[in-house]
This record gives structure tokens, C-alpha cells and sequence, in this order.
């Protein structure tokens, strides 16, 4: 079914192209032609709107809308199309990213668009990292020793690196020997092979809600039920539920948690509730798989303990990564798998081997330097620096009814917009105008939060996310409107 304001843009077009207005000729005010058409002021605005993005009318300043010398554009736009097929990046498909089986690979596709403002995905500014520090040790390593990447490697990680995390993670109550870590292909190596050492095809493990894309769609993949608990803004998991689902759920193997930072909500667990936790787990017999790869992001400047470090049955598989805090390039990541080492080392090595050695020196080098503390230091200082202006704008250019969960830490905003948004099908107009955002349905398997969104704000504050929130908030309005007139 067409809209009234498609149908409208279709019939003015239609008399444009005929010579019924000519090129240079002012065409009626909005209001005048509200009017004329009966119809309502956001109706004419929409018209106008499609049809400059045909080239078949122009806006000029404080003057009114003009019919644009429309042959020439569809010339210029003709060859431009025809240039730029060679090397057009492929389409996404928006319908299948709520596939589980296609979420991930179309949501990575976006990443391959023409966009100004990528907001889509969890990582920060590439400026923000050390990338130029990394890059100076990466060329000396390779002048002192240039065989190092033609050496064939082998063992559970680099013993510099492992030394190093382990000294690290004392700063979140960590205590672990060079034995029980092993080095991984990033966190969702440390993920999979975690899964995998605590269940099978048929078993469920039990996950927050909203909850990491990812993991859903690893889960998926390998056969197992997931379980989705919901998740407390600002306190985490919600005990109450996931206590009612232990006592009356069979089969359950794990529980996955992101206690510290959980990705979307960015919310942290207090103490108390950690250790609660971890008694729960006790109490049933099961795992407890820690994602913690936000855990140095918080925005205040200590660093929340880890559920790890109240492990005394081995039963915290402990999983973390460079990839966010340091090295997004370098994939990087680890597990600690308490009783569950052994396992967890056999599956890895069947799986991928090991873990590249290149990038292990290079991240080894600079934490035995000290640099890490410093370099912390500055991104959770730029981190919480942006949320307030974040917040500020989307207070400023968002529908009235737009709910913003502001993290602890990490670098994203939660988002609940008024209950007729479709986040999907905004996302399909924004990319349109060069701007990604992860839509909600993304984060549950059972198709809620669908007007919810993610929105990466990690990057440095200026005209340009100014107006790509500016932007978000004037579609999200155009849709209201949409709806409106819908249900007039």
C-alpha cells in the first residue's frame, strides 16, 4: 500500500517530467499546497522531500521549493549509477537480520555501506587506541627479529603475555597461574570453546536479555537452548528470575553473564549481587561463563572486581579481550576455565590451533612497558566525557517518549523510542542517509525490544555526531508523523 504523501510525490513527479511545471518554476508553498490537495503539512513536506531526492526539485534558501533542472541530474545521476556498479558494496539484507543464523553476517555488511557515521558496532575511535605506540613495537620486533613470523607456534599463549594479563588482572581480583590461562582467537573464540566445554546439542544455558547479538547467534549454531533472563537496568540480571528458571527449568548447563558493563544496558552488578550469583551457580551445580571484555571501561576510575575472584570451585570460566580496550585489529582474547581447563585447551587447539604470536609480543611488550594504565586512563576519561553530550542530544532532537539507558561504562547508549518505531525500518532509512545503529531485535531471540536501539557514541564529539543525531531524531519524527496520519 502507498502513502498518501508516495502517492502525491508520484502525481507531481508525473506533471514534472510532462513540462506541466517548468524548470526554475516555484512551486506552491507547503502550506498552499496542504490545501489545495486536502491534505495534511507533514504529507507535503514528505512529497517534497522524496522528490529532492529524485533531482526533480530543489530547496533554495528562504525562497520555497523550485522545479531543479531535472534531465541534467537524471543524466549526471545515470552515469553515476552506471560508475559506481563495478564497485558497489552488496546490498543489505534487512529482512534477515533477524535470522539468527544471518544476524551477525548482515549486520557486519553494513560495515561495507557508504556511511558517514557507522554507529553500529562496539569499538571506538581507531584514534583512540594506542595504534601508534602498537605500531612502533610491531616495526622494532620485526627488525630485531624478522623469523618471529615464520616460526610455527605452539603452547596455551605467549608466556610474556600470560605473565603480563595475570599481573594486570589482579586489579580485578584475579588470581591465576601461567597454567590456567590460555590465549584466544578474541572473546568469541573464548566464548565458543567456554560453550562447548559445558554443553551439547540439546542442553540450554541461560543468557541476559537484551544479550550480545553473538552469542545468540553461537548458540544457535551449536544446538543449544538459550534461555533468556531479563536484564535490570543499572543492576544486571535479573536474581529473582533467573532463581525461578533454575528451580523449574531442566537441562540447564551455564549461565552467561556480562556482570561488569553488560552489552547493550552498559549496567554493572553491585558486589553483593555478584557473589549472589556465583551462589547460585553453586547451589545448582552449574558453570558460570564471565564475559568480561568491558570490564576496564568503566567510567569511573576504579576497575569492578570480576565474579572470578570469589571462585572457589573452579566454577567461573573467565573470558576477556584486548580487542575493546586495546587492539581491536589484534583479536585477541583469553580464558580462564577453572576445572574446566583441560577441556577448554583440547577443544581450542582441535578448533584453531593456537593463537598468532605476532600480536601476542606486541601486546605483551607494551603492558610490561606500563603504558596500559595510562592509556585506560584517557579512554574511560573520553568515554564518560561523551555520554552527557550524547544524552543532551537525543534529549534535544528525539521524539518526546525516547527513554536513554546511560551505561557505567563501555561506549554505547540503550535506546527506547515510543512503541510505533520500528528500529528495523529506521535502520533501513538511516543507512540511506550514511548512518548505522544496531536495531534492538538484535539483542533477543524471541523478537523483542524491536523499538529499542544500540547506539555506539564512542568517537569524538563534533558537528558530525551533532548532526547524525540531529538526523536519527528528524526520521524517527518522520515515522511518528507516518503513524499518525496512518491512524487518523
Amino acid at each position: 500500500m502507498q502513502h498518501s504523501y508516495t502517492q502525491l510525490a508520484l502525481a507531481l513527479g508525473s506533471d514534472i517530467r510532462a513540462g506541466r511545471y517548468q524548470v526554475g518554476e516555484r512551486l506552491p508553498s507547503v502550506r498552499e499546497f496542504a490545501n489545495l490537495k486536502q491534505l495534511s503539512v507533514s504529507t507535503v513536506i514528505r512529497c517534497y522531500r522524496y522528490l529532492e531526492t529524485q533531482g526533480l526539485v530543489e530547496a533554495r534558501n528562504k525562497s520555497g521549493m523550485y522545479v531543479a533542472d531535472w534531465k541534467i541530474r537524471a543524466g549526471d545521476q545515470a552515469r553515476a549509477v552506471t560508475s559506481k556498479a563495478k564497485q558497489a558494496p552488496p546490498a543489505v539484507e534487512y529482512d534477515k537480520l533477524v535470522s539468527l543464523q544471518h544476524r551477525m553476517t548482515e549486520l557486519y555488511s553494513l560495515t561495507a555501506q557508504p556511511l558517514q557515521l557507522g554507529l553500529h558496532l562496539a569499538s571506538a575511535a581507531p584514534e583512540w587506541y594506542p595504534c601508534d605506540a602498537l605500531s612502533k613495537i610491531a616495526q622494532r620486533l620485526l627488525r630485531q627479529d624478522p623469523m618471529l613470523i615464520g616460526v610455527y607456534p605452539g603452547g596455551t599463549g605467549l608466556p610474556a603475555l600470560k605473565t603480563a594479563l595475570i599481573q594486570w588482572l589482579k586489579i580485578a581480583g584475579v588470581d591465576l597461574e601461567v597454567p590456567d590461562l590460555l590465549i584466544t582467537n578474541g572473546s568469541t573464540e573464548a566464548l565458543s570453546v567456554a560453550l562447548r566445554a559445558v554443553a551439547q546439542a540439546g542442553d540450554a544455558v541461560i543468557v541476559e536479555s537484551p544479550v550480545y547479538f553473538g552469542l545468540l547467534q553461537m548458540l544457535e549454531n551449536l544446538g543449544i537452548k538459550a534461555i533468556e533472563i531479563p536484564c535490570v537496568p543499572g543492576q544486571g540480571i535479573s536474581l529473582e528470575a533467573l532463581e525461578y528458571a533454575l528451580e523449574h527449568q531442566t537441562g540447564v548447563r551455564a549461565v552467561v553473564a556480562m556482570p561488569s558493563f553488560q552489552n547493550p544496558l552498559g549496567c554493572s552488578m553491585s558486589e553483593k549481587n555478584k557473589k549472589r550469583l556465583l551462589r547460585l551457580i553453586e547451589q545448582h551445580d552449574l558453570a558460570l561463563i564471565e564475559d568480561d571484555v568491558f570490564g576496564d571501561l568503566s567510567h569511573l576510575p576504579h576497575r569492578p572486581q570480576a565474579i572470578k575472584a570469589w571462585d572457589k570451585q573452579g566454577r567461573v570460566i573467565y573470558c576477556g579481550s584486548c580487542s575493546k580496550s586495546l587492539a581491536p585489529a589484534f583479536r585477541v582474547g583469553w580464558i580462564a576455565g577453572g576445572r574446566y581447563q583441560s577441556r577448554i585447551n583440547s577443544l581450542k587447539l582441535s578448533t584453531s590451533l593456537i593463537t598468532p604470536l605476532f600480536e601476542q609480543a606486541v601486546l605483551a611488550e607494551f603492558m610490561q612497558s606500563g603504558a596500559l594504565p595510562s592509556h585506560l586512563r584517557k579512554l574511560r576519561e573520553r568515554l564518560a566525557a561523551t555520554i552527557p553530550l550524547a544524552t543532551a542530544a537525543i534529549q534535544r532532537y528525539f521524539p518526546v517518549g525516547t527513554q536513554v539507558i546511560s551505561p557505567a561504562g563501555g561506549w554505547w547508549l540503550w535506546l527506547e523510542l515510543p512503541d510505533h518505531v520500528d528500529t528495523l525500518a529506521l535502520l533501513r532509512q538511516a543507512v540511506g542517509v550514511g548512518i548505522a545503529f544496531t536495531p534492538g531485535s538484535l539483542f533477543s531471540g524471541s523478537g523483542k525490544y524491536a523499538n529499542f536501539m544500540r547506539l555506539n557514541i564512542g568517537r569524538p564529539w563534533g558537528r558530525e555526531m551533532e548532526y547524525g543525531m540531529k538526523t536519527l531524531g528528524r526520521l524517527i519524527s518522520e515515522m511518528g508523523s507516518m503513524h499518525a496520519e496512518i491512524n487518523e
